[in-house]
């Protein structure tokens, strides 16, 4: 299973569960990509039930749209991953510290509505100077 769903014109919620087959990451791709090309600070609520490795096949549908997906960068900054399965969420918060701009936290099912709110939570007003850049370096 593999369910992409538009929320708001800055929220997606995407849905994964099982052994995702060639098709079904085809086609969530599909349906995923165009959501995000007029992104600005997008946001997305992923929820991932018992995930299986996925086919072959599924994963060179991926791979041959990483340039698509990397194009992502930028325009979805802020993930909250759910899932009860620990190797899902470490490899979430493992893929937030490596991808730049991307904000990726995640969550248990039974923390569904701690995901929500680091969605909805904006920057503190301390975090963003003049230009609306973050602050990386001391003053």
């Amino acid at each position: 299973m593999f369910k992409v769903e538009k929320k708001s014109a800055d929220l997606i919620e995407i849905e994964i569960g099982g052994k995702i087959t060639a098709d079904e990451m085809s086609k969530g791709l599909d349906a995923l990509l165009p959501m995000t090309e007029q992104m600005k600070n997008g946001r997305m609520l992923a929820l991932y039930h018992d995930i299986e490795f996925p086919e072959a096949g599924a994963i060179l549908e991926e791979m041959k749209r990483l340039p698509q997906l990397f194009g992502m960068l930028g325009k979805v900054t802020k993930v909250a991953l759910v899932s009860d399965q620990k190797w899902i969420r470490d490899i979430a918060e493992l893929e937030g510290t490596i991808l730049p701009g991307m904000s990726v936290r995640s969550f248990t099912s039974d923390e569904r509505a701690q995901a929500e709110a680091f969605l909805k939570l904006e920057p503190a007003v301390d975090e963003i100077d003049d230009d609306g850049g973050d602050d990386s370096f001391p003053v």
